[in-house]
């Protein structure tokens, strides 16, 4: 059995497409089960009940000596603590290597595209993608448009836009509907608490030997979050002082305005660093890493 899974704290793209893989996995005559690491947000439970599909189930047990298949990560430290102890065969992705190592050379395919679910569509043949229901187009097209903030986000590329003409024609329900409920599902924070915010799409990375967190949230506006802001500052910090990190990095993205706002937990990296408006900068893993690292780079002196 191939246990497929996504990263902790998952988002849409996490989970859609380990469903998705797990379905591929088995069309080729390979046993596997999709599991999510992680409760899943808003947005990913509206995209499964379009689909009509269950969610996949919690993973909360130990993954030593399983075969595991990584969609959406690579990063050992975006996994559960076990993860370095199980067997890993396979990965589909879309994010930069992580530093993982593997007992036996696994099946890799990792693309610069704008979702995880783009990749895994263009590994499937023409025949399985024929094959694929109105429901698993949603999936895929769900994670696909998540991922790429209706594909206004600058990680999204030419394939992108072709994979989601083919999945739309293939939904059975109003694309731009779709898109509108995606979106107010995405950028919703009513009755989150702060801790809920930081921890909606919170991933961890090792930049220079500096170990980091970064959290995103998309509103349509700032002031969707300006009476809570304060809450969730005061959280990551918490958050960085309870837990085995240097830093942490909120990103607000106003998918309106294509900028986003960047805040830092108190360290000693960068001790008294202000809020900074960073114009165009909407993703995470193409713009907001390399600025990171290039600030590491030159000891912050920037900020």
């Amino acid at each position: 059995m191939i246990h497929v899974i996504g990263h902790l704290h998952p988002d849409s793209d996490a989970v859609c497409s380990a469903v998705m893989v797990a379905r591929w996995l088995t069309l080729r005559g390979r046993t596997a089960q999709a599991w999510r690491c992680g409760e899943v947000n808003r947005e990913t439970e509206l995209i499964f009940s379009r689909a009509g599909f269950p969610l996949p189930g919690l993973f909360s047990s130990s993954l030593h000596n399983k075969d595991l298949w990584l969609v959406d990560f690579n990063e050992p430290g975006q996994g559960p603590d076990s993860l370095i102890s199980g067997n890993i065969v396979g990965i589909i992705d879309h994010h930069r290597l992580g530093g993982l190592i593997t007992r036996l050379p696994p099946e890799v395919c990792i693309k610069p595209l704008g979702s995880t679910a783009t990749v895994l569509w263009q590994l499937m043949d023409a025949r399985l993608q024929a094959g694929i229901s109105a429901s698993e187009a949603i999936l895929l097209l769900g994670a696909l448009l998540s991922d790429t903030v209706a594909l206004r986000s600058p990680t999204t590329t030419h394939e992108d836009r072709l994979a989601a003409d083919e999945l739309a024609g293939r939904i059975g329900i109003d694309y731009e509907e779709f898109i509108a409920d995606l979106l107010a599902a995405k950028t919703s924070v009513t009755g989150l608490s702060a801790r809920e915010l930081l921890h909606k799409d919170l991933k961890r990375f090792d930049i220079n030997g500096v170990r980091l967190k970064i959290a995103q949230l998309e509103v349509y506006s700032p002031t969707q979050l300006a009476p809570l802001l304060d809450s969730v500052r005061e959280e990551m910090n918490r958050h960085a002082a309870g837990t085995a990190v240097d830093l942490i990095v909120l990103m607000v993205t106003d998918i309106n305005a294509g900028s986003s706002e960047l805040y830092f937990s108190t360290s000693s990296l960068m001790p008294g660093a202000q809020p900074r408006v960073m114009p165009g900068m909407m993703s995470r893993k193409k713009q907001l890493l390399p600025w990171l690292q290039s600030q590491l780079n030159s000891a912050w002196s920037p900020l």
